[in-house]
């Protein structure tokens, strides 16, 4: 992380992007890993995460928030979502020797995840997440349908 900083010129949004980095870092990075299943991978995303967030730094803002949690997070999914897609085409793996280290998450993280999912499958559970994660950025951060197809890496059809 502290390369992509170092080329950010201003100081406050270096700062904000820190603040966002340190609080979202474990979310972000246990979303991608939940996907990919894959530590490299996972970290890899949490960085081209960051990227995009930068391009959006000035549309957010409270650092601390439900909302740039979730935007962090729908970031990070539709990124592992895309490296998944684009390994299956690839590889197939059998999912079934890769081990999961479970280990290293301790009790916040895991009740961090359960309420996310909680929240996410009470709100969208009827639609498709794809869908879901589009309507959340249309209307509840208010992104251009250009800025989402950007932010998701899909077209903007």
């Amino acid at each position: 992380m502290l390369p992509f900083l170092l080329i950010v010129e201003e100081f406050e949004t270096r700062s904000k992007l820190e603040q966002i980095y340190d609080n979202y870092k474990k979310i972000a990075y246990w979303t991608a890993y939940d996907i990919l299943k894959d530590h490299y991978e996972a970290e890899d995303v949490v960085q081209d995460a960051m990227i995009k967030v930068a391009n959006i730094i000035d549309g957010i803002e409270d650092v601390n928030c439900n909302k740039t949690r979730a935007l962090i997070v729908i970031i990070v999914r539709n990124l592992s979502f895309n490296i998944y897609n684009r390994r299956k085409k690839i590889i197939n793996t059998n999912y079934d020797e890769i081990e999961l280290i479970s280990e290293d998450i301790d009790l916040d993280e895991k009740m961090i995840k359960l309420e996310q999912a909680e929240w996410m499958a009470e709100i969208l559970g009827k639609i498709n997440t794809s869908y879901a994660d589009i309507l959340i950025l249309k209307y509840y951060y208010e992104y251009s349908n250009t800025e989402i197809s950007n932010l998701l890496g899909i077209t903007e059809g």
